[in-house]
């Protein structure tokens, strides 16, 4: 049972629930209130004094106004307990007001001369009370100082006119106004019974936790790989992804500097932990990008052979570091899929192979199995028991590894695999036994030879276009901002860093000149956004101006936004020759010389 203390409590967070509920209806009562008026004067133009009209529609859009107004700020500062009462008295005082000031026109434009004015002014007035019957039934008192002011004069008068058609309607229209009062009662009900019923939810769900509590501490020490999952996904934010892309942008600033110098080797073990530490923070974002859909599936005729044999150069040397035998078959097969996303499931898949495989051999095969082609990767390491066959595939889950070393990964290559596979339409199937190792069976689509193009990017070498590019580059933090400036003057750049459109905008104006690119970070000060900071100078320059986003984010709803905007994207922290290929991509001479031009004009 409830004390009077807590149902009290919970009497007003009904109200603020009610409220809330309120404040959503308001966002369409009001506009379409100002249409019915609007319909009902162009209506009557002809048939009321027109000072009269200008008055009554003047009286009605300072109340809707005033209505709006006061529906902006209860939306921009929530009611609390202590202000829902005097919101609520606020709201039903304007409600009154409105129906009032609609009514009295109601009941002026009735007449028996003009039966089908008087037509449309009822179905104008009943269809508003059906409105309210639907959006503010559970709010008593505001629902009857609606509907009563805006039908009860008009259906009096309808009766008052004495011809019997004009009573029938009148009465009619008395008959609709109790029907409505029905309505309410029942809708009334149903919603507060909703509102009821969540809070019951609520008490309920927090009566299960009290009640739950030894059990849910026992559940989370069974279940470290999930806390080890938030801390994790939390290391990987935002704010720690900022400095880890400094570091490594100053680190191959540092590393081009002391080329020939006695330091080279110092500044390769530098680069060597940052780049140990940024395939963590990589493979959390592969995990966000699959999870938040925003990585595009580019379907193609691909080469397998090419891709094994890439593969085969990077792994031999991990399998002959172990004392592993490293073999890759290679059959001259085509596959329909993704060539870099397919990669990536296979690379991952040898790489937990190599991983726990002590003795033996990795190897990979490939062969026709009807319309698909069956890529195979094995091992002769630890195998996998077929009870977790299939929790293999889940996030952090390491078989073998209870210390959670971290020269065995933290986890996530399989899960990686599972959505890389979903994605891509390719299925997985699991071989193994404790101690007889494993085999992984990758089934992709066959390919057409006959649609296979090769194709090869050119390389790009630091004598490329970049030299006296002008990039704009903007970044809320200081650290960030000197670390991009630095590698891009290492090559050659004329760089100006802002903090901000606003900063940028005013130095461009300053030297009077617009940038060949703008490199901006997403997320800036005071809820500005890359986005808008490339539309700002886009808008100034009076060009399309090549643009490129940085993110340190891997919240999923934030990479839809990023994406939504269309521009090209890198993850923080930036791999600097990949930074490097993109910039001299989207700064093609013809794109720079493009954008002289347009801007010129």
């Amino acid at each position: 049972m409830f004390t009077s203390s807590t149902q009290t409590k919970r009497d007003l967070e009904k109200r603020l629930a009610v409220f809330s509920l309120l404040c959503s209806s308001l966002v369409w009562i009001i506009p379409s209130t100002a249409l019915a008026a609007f319909v009902l004067a162009v209506a009557l133009r002809e048939q009321l004094p027109t000072a009269f009209l200008i008055c009554w529609a003047s009286a009605l859009t300072v109340i809707l106004l005033v209505r709006a107004a006061y529906l902006r700020s209860w939306r921009k500062d929530p009611a609390t307990v202590a202000t829902v009462q005097s919101r609520l008295r606020i709201a039903t005082a304007l409600t009154f007001a409105t129906a009032c000031c609609i009514g009295s026109l109601g009941y002026l434009a009735l007449t028996p001369e003009e039966p089908l004015t008087s037509l449309l002014v009822i179905m104008v007035l009943t269809g508003m009370v059906a409105s309210a019957t639907a959006a503010v039934a559970y709010l008593l008192p505001m629902y009857l100082l609606f509907i009563i002011p805006i039908l009860l004069p008009a259906g009096l008068r309808m009766m008052a006119f004495g011809e019997s058609n004009a009573v029938s309607i009148g009465a009619l229209m008395m008959v609709y106004l109790v029907v409505c009062l029905g309505s309410c009662r029942s809708i009334r009900a149903s919603i507060l019974r909703s509102i009821e019923l969540r809070f019951d939810n609520v008490e309920l769900l927090e009566d299960l936790k009290h009640q739950h509590k030894r059990a849910e501490v026992s559940l989370a020490r069974e279940e470290k790989a999930n806390l080890a999952k938030s801390r994790f996904l939390a290391a990987a934010s935002h704010d720690l992804r900022q400095p880890l892309h400094s570091l490594r942008l100053f680190t191959a600033t540092l590393e081009m500097q002391t080329r020939n110098t006695q330091h080279k080797t110092l500044v390769g073990q530098i680069d060597s932990s940052v780049k140990s530490l940024e395939e963590l923070f990589n493979a959390l974002l592969d995990i966000s990008k699959l999870d938040a859909g925003t990585i595009n599936v580019d379907q193609q005729h691909v080469y397998l052979d090419s891709l094994l044999a890439q593969m085969e150069g990077e792994f031999r040397p991990l399998a002959i570091e172990k004392s592993l035998d490293f073999f890759v078959q290679l059959n001259e097969h085509i596959i329909h899929t993704d060539a870099l996303l397919f990669e990536t499931l296979i690379r991952n898949l040898v790489g937990n192979a190599i991983r726990y495989t002590d003795s033996g051999n990795v190897s990979i095969h490939s062969y026709a199995h009807g319309n698909r082609v069956r890529v195979t990767v094995s091992d002769t390491g630890i195998g996998i028991p077929s009870a977790d066959q299939t929790r293999i595939f889940e996030e952090f889950v390491q078989l073998g590894n209870a210390e959670r070393d971290r020269n065995q990964g933290i986890g996530l290559g399989l899960s990686i695999v599972k959505r890389l596979a979903d994605l891509l339409d390719v299925e997985i199937e699991v071989e193994s036994s404790p101690g007889q190792g494993t085999q992984f069976h990758v089934s992709v689509p066959e390919g057409d030879e006959s649609l296979y193009r090769f194709s090869e990017l050119p390389a790009i070498t630091s004598s490329d276009h970049l030299d006296s590019l002008f990039v704009l580059v903007i970044d809320d933090e200081e650290e960030a901002c000197l670390a991009v400036e630095g590698l891009l003057q290492t090559w050659g750049c004329v760089v100006m860093c802002a903090q901000s459109g606003e900063e940028a905008l005013l130095q461009l104006q300053e030297i009077g000149d617009i940038p060949d690119l703008i490199l901006s970070d997403y997320r800036l000060r005071d809820g500005e956004t890359g986005g808008d900071v490339i539309r700002q100078v886009r808008q100034y320059a009076g060009a399309a101006l090549p643009a490129i986003v940085l993110t340190g984010d891997i919240a999923p709803e934030r990479l839809r936004d990023i994406k939504a905007l269309g521009f090209p994207l890198m993850h923080k922290p930036c791999e600097p020759q990949a930074l490097h290929e993109l910039i001299a991509r989207e700064t093609s001479a013809g794109a720079v010389a493009e954008k002289r031009g347009s801007a010129a004009q």
